[in-house]
């Protein structure tokens, strides 16, 4: 048996890395007393995971945690166990549970959707258009990593639309982007790439980032939830 949770990452501790992230939540779960299975041998892991990395300083209402268990729990029990040991600035909003053979979590996500807060007065009209009618942008985003020291990315199959609103001196994105067994992108490097391509002057170190949901994809490409239809509700 799988226990799956939507959990968050709210403002308090959006600036933690993934890895505290990851830790953060296995001792919440240690504290919970849900009984985890572990991996064996000589140093034997928690085999719990989550659904998608979620960059520093990003705020998500939808990350999704999968713990396997050694033994039953019952679904809400498990919740408000988790719940109660959390930190400030993670909390659990829906959960259930699934077949220990079901595919993971991982496999499974196809997407997510984001809104990007940045103080920008400047006029993004004509260049949003022009993204969303162009069949292709490219962007070259650092990676030290490789031997060419970049990686091109064509942003348009990541980020097939953008929708944008202009109020009070704030410019807000919202968009969906796409989740890959090869992995995504991330949303700074939306703004990166609309400023060198569109000539805009977003100011990127300011950016609000907030990823609103995760889902899968069925067949015919519609969206579905993480969660089984029978999720408790937090």
């Amino acid at each position: 048996m799988k226990l799956r949770m939507q959990i968050t990452k709210e403002k308090d501790i959006r600036f933690i890395s993934h890895l505290e992230y990851i830790r953060t939540i296995e001792r919440a779960i240690r504290r919970a007393r849900i009984p985890a299975a572990y991996s064996e041998g000589f140093n034997p892991h928690m085999k719990f995971s989550l659904a998608s990395a979620l960059g520093v300083g990003v705020v998500s209402y939808a990350e999704f945690v999968e713990i396997e268990l050694a033994e039953p729990m019952e679904v809400k029990a498990a919740a408000v166990a988790l719940s109660k040991a959390l930190p400030r600035g993670i909390k659990v909003l829906a959960a259930d549970a699934v077949d220990t053979h079901h595919a993971a979590l991982m496999a499974q996500a196809g997407g997510a959707s984001y809104r990007v807060t940045v103080p920008y007065e400047g006029d993004v009209g004509a260049a949003v258009e022009a993204f969303n009618t162009s069949e292709q942008l490219l962007f070259k985003k650092a990676a030290p990593k490789r031997k060419e020291k970049f990686k091109e990315i064509d942003v348009k199959f990541y980020i097939p639309q953008l929708a944008v609103q202009q109020q009070d001196g704030q410019t807000v994105f919202t968009f969906d982007c796409k989740i890959t067994p090869d992995g995504s992108m991330k949303a700074v490097d939306l703004l990166n790439a609309l400023n060198e391509h569109y000539a805009l002057q977003l100011p990127v170190e300011k950016a609000d980032i907030e990823r609103l949901s995760l889902y899968r994809l069925d067949k015919k490409g519609k969206k579905c939830s993480m969660l089984e239809a029978d999720a408790v509700l937090m």
